[in-house]
């Protein structure tokens, strides 16, 4: 059951979905949890669309990784994260039809990076995962609500962005020596030394975004889990093992929401 929660991607899922409620928090807003239901089924989605299209080359390099050996519940987790996707969506969709453009451009990102190989363009990749993210889960529920200002979404947008290329990066120090050169991720560009700089620059980034959004103490609770954060991007490298990056790195996401809901 532990594997089958981290592998299957829906742990990762959890923390979109849980990210996009924090949102609403610190913005003071009423979640739409039809929305919050899609990023949680479309993020599901689009990773496990990922690795089922990838399978054959995931299998050549960890035979014995999860979604190779359990092909068909991969598909099936597929199917179900489709159906639950698009029922969200069309349960939001009648409030601001405006937001489907939003949605089309994510979708096609998201295809892009599964199918179209946008993943192995260089420099590209973990600005398009960070990206999506921002959209995702600190842009498009303004959009919903429609009273929304510019600048605000503009915050929201960089504060996850910032964190998510910060907590992304140490993934790209685990896969050196399996991705390939051309794709020109930072730690191939800048060493592993000096990505774990950019990322921790990244992370405080977001800190002092975050601070323009937030009320003082789930400022601080979001400090608190930064230090945490902070701590698993320093001490990540290429040796570490798996669950390092799957539980702990993108668990962070999930601890930091349950560190500002209940400390605030």
């Amino acid at each position: 059951m532990f594997r089958f929660l981290i592998y299957s991607n829906i742990w990762i899922s959890i923390g979109s979905a849980l990210l996009t409620y924090l949102v609403y928090i610190i913005n003071d807003t009423n979640p739409n949890y039809n929305y919050v239901g899609f990023v949680f089924f479309s993020t599901l989605f689009s990773y496990l669309l990922q690795r089922l299209v990838r399978i054959k080359k995931i299998a050549k390099i960890s035979p014995n990784s999860w979604v190779v050996l359990n092909k068909k519940t991969a598909i099936s987790l597929l199917i179900i994260s489709f159906i639950g996707a698009i029922f969200c969506f069309s349960r939001f969709y009648s409030t601001n039809p405006f937001i489907f453009y939003w949605i089309l451009i994510l979708g096609i990102v998201s295809t892009g990076y599964s199918v179209a190989d946008f993943r192995d363009l260089p420099y590209f990749k973990i600005i398009m995962i960070a990206s999506s993210w921002g959209i995702a889960c600190g842009v498009i529920h303004l959009i919903l609500i429609e009273s929304y200002e510019l600048n605000t979404a503009i915050l929201n947008f960089g504060w996850v962005f910032c964190y998510i290329l910060a907590i992304t990066i140490p993934f790209d120090i685990r896969d050196l020596g399996i991705d390939e050169e051309r794709k020109k991720t930072i730690p191939q560009w800048v060493g592993i030394k000096n990505s774990k700089i950019i990322a921790l620059l990244f992370l405080l980034f977001s800190i002092l975004i975050f601070g323009f959004l937030s009320s003082p103490l789930q400022l601080m609770a979001y400090i608190i889990s930064s230090f945490f954060s902070g701590y698993l991007i320093y001490n990540s490298n290429k040796n570490r093992s798996d669950i390092y990056f799957t539980l702990w790195i993108d668990g962070h996401i999930i601890f930091q929401f349950l560190l500002i809901f209940f400390l605030s």
